[in-house]
């Protein structure tokens, strides 16, 4: 197969399933209001509510789509959930209370998914000394669709209002079905005979699935945690300014940016010297990053440190993916991603909470903390139990081999 032609059509499904998404996620607060949700606390609590049902019910759902693609294929898998997203998105034009609102947010993640599907479908067409190259040049496909969506969902807002934001998105999502079907080739499944069916208890007896499913769950948490909490915390050094969104949305975008920049190079690298070298140090390199923004003073200062996190922030989950893929025979391999996104999903919905805890019960700031520990911690838990790979042993033997050429070089010329 031609992996970078399939990695080039996901890079665009994927933009636009981000940037369709976040037209209408940073408005949700203000689309309440509008249907009449106007004391605070109450404002709080829907919006709580509404943003975490598709967490939930995808987090209940995605080993189920799982099993489904070990038996039909991910692009069955990516078809599926670009359908299912996408009518029930449109249909969110139509709420007209928050009870609605929140059990069509509920009904959506049951199909969610694409993206963290079109990792694995990439990484199933994928040589494998290749996938970090691919899977970081997707990662920022997502990226930049998170970056353009809230600008095109503001313009489009003041212009028509939030409803048809909402129609828009359905079939910014609709439209890669397209693609997806007309493009992109099916790929590789394994047949499930009684000799090759593959289970739950096989994913789980592999260690080192069962460590890389509890890092994407502990990096969401850190990630997602600190993202919950920026326009607050962008408030605390600003103050109640005019233009406060715009300031916070800078944030986000510029480590997104940064993100943009840093995937696709450390997705080579991981390559190169092994992903299992990789990901603990991204990790741990994200996380010291994260410290110095607990005291940072000015929003200048913020965007800095927010740049250098990005920078090695985008390395994560191509990583993982990369791991995952690596150590998953084929017949598990749908579970295995399957469990993944449960992981993931269910880190989106723990980190805003605990985030949102930590800065009820102390302040902001400290919730950068907590994102810097955790990531260091997950670091070093991910180095102790990941072995490295074969590719990483041959660096290294590349490299001695390279130093010891060099001394005999310089040897030879005295």
């Amino acid at each position: 197969m031609k992996w970078r032609r399939s990695a080039r059509i996901l890079w665009v499904c994927n933009f636009m399933i981000s940037a369709g998404l976040t037209m209408v996620m940073p408005f949700l607060a203000l689309f309440l209001l509008q249907m009449g949700v106007t004391d605070h606390h109450a404002l709080s609590m829907w919006t709580g509510l509404i943003f975490s049902a598709t967490f939930l019910s995808a987090a209940l759902m995605a080993p189920i789509w799982g099993v489904f693609a070990d038996k039909y294929g991910q692009r069955a898998n990516l078809i599926r959930a670009g359908l299912g997203m996408g009518v029930i998105t449109s249909c969110m034009t139509f709420a007209h209370s928050p009870v609605m609102l929140l059990v069509l947010r509920f009904i959506v993640g049951f199909f969610s998914g694409f993206i963290t599907v079109s990792f694995s479908y990439l990484s199933r067409v994928t040589p494998k000394k290749h996938s970090g190259e691919a899977l970081g040049l997707l990662q920022t496909g997502g990226i930049a669709g998170n970056i353009i969506g809230p600008l095109v969902g503001g313009a489009l807002s003041d212009l028509f209002g939030f409803r048809p934001v909402f129609l828009v998105t359905g079939l910014c999502i609709l439209l890669t079905l397209l693609p997806v079907i007309f493009l992109l080739e099916k790929d590789p499944v394994v047949p499930q005979t009684k000799e090759k069916h593959g289970t739950f208890k096989e994913v789980f007896e592999h260690r080192t699935l069962v460590v890389l499913f509890i890092t994407t769950f502990l990096v969401q948490v850190a990630v997602l945690g600190v993202n919950s909490m920026m326009t607050i915390f962008v408030k605390s050094l600003v103050g109640n300014v005019h233009n406060l969104a715009f300031l916070s949305g800078l944030a986000s975008s510029i480590t997104g940016i940064a993100t943009i920049i840093g995937a696709p190079y450390l997705g080579k690298l991981g390559d190169r010297v092994g992903q299992a070298k990789i990901l603990p140090a991204v990790m741990v390199l994200s996380g010291l990053l994260a410290l110095p923004q607990v005291w940072t003073h000015n929003i200048y200062e913020l965007y800095f440190w927010r740049f250098l996190q990005g920078l090695f922030v985008g390395g994560l989950w191509p990583a993982i993916q990369a791991l995952i893929n690596l150590n998953s025979p084929s017949r598990i391999q749908g579970r295995a991603f399957g469990v993944t996104a449960s992981s993931r999903f269910l880190g989106n919905l723990t980190g805003p909470a605990a985030a949102g805890a930590i800065s009820g019960v102390f302040s902001t700031p400290y919730v950068f903390a907590l994102s810097g520990l955790l990531l260091i911690a997950t670091g070093l838990f991910a180095k102790g139990f990941i072995k490295p790979d074969v590719r990483a042993n041959a660096w290294h033997q590349e490299v001695k081999d390279k130093i010891v050429s060099l001394k005999h070089y310089l040897h030879g010329r005295r």
